[in-house]
């Protein structure tokens, strides 16, 4: 261990505690060491951030400069609906470009 923590002595009943319920102990310990030294090789990593899919396919971000007063009554619109801005302003462009 490294010098400058004491070395942990074992706990009675041979558990560190629990985590959501499960019990710490030696085992749990060593199967994670581990499986960190492999790397994790069962881990799944979600990708971070906001998703680049619009449904099912991919999507570009655009930018759009708008007044105040029209970026206000688009984040009005979209808490009024329980959705996002960009949503307010994708179904809107989409009834423009059908009519």
């Amino acid at each position: 261990m490294n010098e400058k923590f004491d070395t942990a002595t074992r706990p009675d009943g041979g558990s560190w505690g629990t985590v959501n319920g499960q019990p710490i102990t030696e085992e749990t310990i060593e199967a994670l060491v581990a499986d960190a030294e492999a790397g994790f090789p069962k881990a799944r990593v979600a990708p971070v951030g906001r998703p680049r899919t619009v449904g099912k396919r991919p999507a570009e971000t655009v930018t759009v400069r708008l007044d105040p007063e029209r970026i206000d009554a688009v984040r009005a619109r979209a808490r009024r609906e329980h959705t996002s801005a960009s949503d307010i302003l994708r179904r809107a462009l989409d009834e423009y470009l059908a009519g």
